[in-house]
């Protein structure tokens, strides 16, 4: 027999389930799916304009959880529109970076990164108090994982909180 605590865990898993599933439709509704866009790539575009530099193909797909395959082919169709370029490491060639061309650089700051605002502003119909609340216990959820072996990504709070 289950108790009631493992059913309110049960309901737990499903809702975060849903909720994730919710989430990216959500955002793929504000980020230009029609021309091409997917979570995928803005996430790659997105990574490329917040890291500043080149960054290696294998931290790049380490970071969006990534197969090393699915990375190799989302490059390459960023890089066939000319919004990424790959280049050798100078120290050691085995390892391939990639950066943001200018036309990769002008898309992700004029448009990924306005959609990425319209998606966020979900949460302007939760009171400050629920979403530093939220956080919060999100945050709780990722420490628990990390103390059980699961890498979850670091999230850096923005000033002022």
């Amino acid at each position: 027999m289950t108790d009631n605590g493992d059913l309110l865990n049960e309901d737990l898993l499903r809702s975060f389930g849903a909720v994730n599933k919710g989430l990216r439709q959500w955002v793929r509704s504000h980020m230009g799916a029609e021309h091409g866009m997917t979570i995928g790539r803005a996430g790659v575009l997105l990574g490329l304009l917040e890291q500043g530099e080149p960054v290696s193909m294998s931290r790049l797909g380490a970071a969006q959880d990534l197969t090393p395959r699915a990375m190799t082919v989302l490059i390459s169709g960023l890089e066939k529109e000319g919004l990424v370029r790959r280049t050798r490491h100078p120290d050691d060639g085995r390892v391939t970076l990639v950066s943001l061309t200018a036309a990769g650089r002008s898309l992700t700051a004029q448009q990924l990164l306005p959609a990425g605002q319209q998606a966020a502003a979900l949460f302007d119909d939760l009171s400050e108090q629920d979403r530093a609340e939220l956080l919060r216990l999100l945050g709780e959820v990722m420490r628990h994982l990390q103390l059980r072996g699961i890498e979850t990504p670091l999230l850096q709070r923005r000033a002022g909180r």
